[in-house]
């Protein structure tokens, strides 16, 4: 089993242009199962975001991959959903955002 966390303050990135806000904060839980060369991860987290317009508050869930390609490159996937509350009396604000990124280890 994998633990882990995770503490983000953005100014640009895909989760806040997904969230057209000026910053995002963010907290997440991360579990997951090492399968050998891979491992499966689940999160969940609170999401802020801040713009000129106000803050909104919301929830982030997210399921990823993360595959040793061999020694010393990793390729992680995840599909993140995100889910905020409206400003004023517009509707919740939903969206999924799909990252995938690359280490390599020396």
């Amino acid at each position: 089993m994998v633990f882990s966390g995770e503490v983000v303050r953005a100014n640009s990135g895909g989760l806040t242009r997904a969230m057209d806000a000026d910053e995002t904060r963010h907290l997440r839980l991360l579990a997951g199962y090492d399968f050998g060369p891979a491992t499966g991860l689940v999160s969940l987290g609170r999401l802020q975001a801040r713009s000129s317009s106000g803050k909104r508050d919301g929830l982030l869930l997210g399921l990823g991959m993360r595959v040793s390609v061999n020694r010393a490159l990793q390729l992680t996937g995840e599909l993140l959903h995100h889910e905020a509350e409206p400003v004023h009396d517009g509707g919740r604000q939903r969206g999924e955002t799909l990252s995938v990124s690359a280490a390599f280890r020396f």
